[in-house]
């Protein structure tokens, strides 16, 4: 009988637990599980570097046009005083610049202080010339001559009075102009009593550009 209880005691009875037996091989990957929540927005990072220029814009409008200044054409303007005997074939002869304004006024036309104009700026001129004759032969002539050729003549067939020349022509820049006694023989301009400067005048001015004259055709002049 107790040999019968010790041995049932040294059969079931548990012993220590013995070491840990080593790490199996890793069991396949499960499935992905949900996605988590957005998470908080990060800090703003640094600014890029600038990028190129781009491309030039359009052309803006128009701008309104601006005021126009005073326009002064070139001109002379000259009164004769005195008595006067123009050879045949000579000039007539004008004050000198010394006495401008009282008898000579001029803008941007060259004069060389006797009895010849020259234009610096082509265009269209206007010229008109009244001379005073005294007691002289009849048949008195003179002429408006341009780069030493006589053109746009005038007559007076009485013994006194006056002579008249006028002419309006393109005259291209470098263009010389004088007043020349063409009657055949000497012609002596004076002044009336009650007028010292009636002798003579002489009024040259320009009044349109080239392209005025190109338009309606006129040319320079010529021998007449």
């Amino acid at each position: 009988m107790n040999f019968y209880r010790w041995s049932c005691c040294r059969c079931f009875c548990r012993g220590p637990q013995g070491p840990q037996g080593p790490q199996g091989e890793p069991g396949e990957e499960g499935p992905a599980g949900p996605q988590g929540d957005t998470g908080p927005i990060g800090p703003q990072g640094p600014v890029g570097p600038q990028g190129p220029e781009g491309p030039q814009g359009p052309q803006g409008p128009q701008g309104p046009a601006g005021e126009v200044g005073p326009l002064l054409q070139p001109f002379v303007n000259a009164n004769i005083m005195g008595t006067q005997t123009i050879a045949n074939r000579d000039a007539v002869t004008f004050p000198p610049e010394s006495l401008y304004p009282a008898q000579y006024y001029n803008s941007g036309i060259d004069y060389d202080g006797t009895n010849t104009f020259t234009i610096t700026t082509a265009g269209l001129y206007s010229l008109t010339c009244v001379l005073s004759l005294d007691t002289d032969a009849p048949d008195n002539t003179f002429y408006i001559q341009v780069n030493n050729v006589s053109v746009a003549g005038a007559a007076n067939w009485g013994t006194t009075g006056e002579i008249v020349l006028t002419r309006v022509n393109y005259y291209a820049a470098g263009t010389t102009v004088r007043i020349i006694n063409g009657s055949g023989h000497p012609v002596t301009l004076r002044n009336a009593t009650a007028n010292g400067s009636s002798t003579g005048h002489l009024s040259l001015f320009r009044f349109a550009d080239d392209g005025v004259a190109s338009r309606i055709g006129l040319p320079e002049d010529s021998e007449h």
